[in-house]
């Protein structure tokens, strides 16, 4: 299963998901974002991280930001939110990301829209949409049908037990798990997300 560490701000964070080995590390180039990390914190984090690839992440920047950030950082995915950049950043691994999803309706439209242009669609599900497909079997199984056919990636508001029931039902391609701030510097908690990861039984 794939995994994709979102909103890496800090190397405790990204050496801990190295560790885990995911697919994706995270970083918001979004200028203005609250997530949004400086050039230089980001180009030090890499030097002491290997192994998951580098996404750069962006909301709303134009589709020749997005390109010059990925050739200045020599990114290896970037992660938009805009159907219509598609196009533009042709030879790029792209991953549409989709917020406040409820329906699985929604994500197999955008999927068709995006084709052929990205290689993933990153699901954040809103509380209300996770929760129908842990409480109704019909939501489970439309979600189910289209994983089967979609490189879908899953974000949901979930507890751990929660969220591995989710994945068990729906069987994507993989999921999305954000990181944090530290508690002090070069020290944080990572129970919640260990817990999460015993759950899967995730290495």
């Amino acid at each position: 299963m794939r995994v994709k560490a979102s909103s890496i701000a800090n190397l405790t964070d990204a050496r801990y998901f190295a560790a885990r080995q995911v697919s994706y590390l995270g970083f918001c180039l979004e200028e203005g974002h609250p997530r949004f990390i400086e050039p230089g914190d980001l180009q030090a984090i890499r030097a002491w991280v290997e192994g998951p690839k580098i996404v750069g992440e962006f909301e709303r920047s134009p589709a020749e930001v997005v390109r010059e950030a990925a050739a200045f950082f020599g990114l290896d995915a970037v992660e938009v939110s805009r159907l219509e950049l598609l196009p533009d950043l042709v030879g790029l691994e792209v991953l549409l990301r989709l917020a406040d999803v409820a329906r699985p309706e929604a994500a197999a439209a955008a999927w068709e829209q995006a084709q052929p242009h990205a290689a993933y669609l990153l699901v954040a599900l809103t509380r209300e949409g996770a929760k129908a497909v842990l409480q109704d079997a019909i939501v489970a199984s439309t979600w189910r049908q289209l994983c089967a056919q979609t490189p879908v990636l899953i974000d949901a508001p979930l507890p751990a037990n929660a969220m591995a029931a989710l994945l068990e039902a729906v069987q994507p391609t993989g999921f999305a798990i954000s990181g944090s701030a530290e508690e002090r510097p070069g020290f944080k908690s990572f129970e919640e997300v260990d817990a999460l990861f015993e759950a899967l039984g995730y290495f």
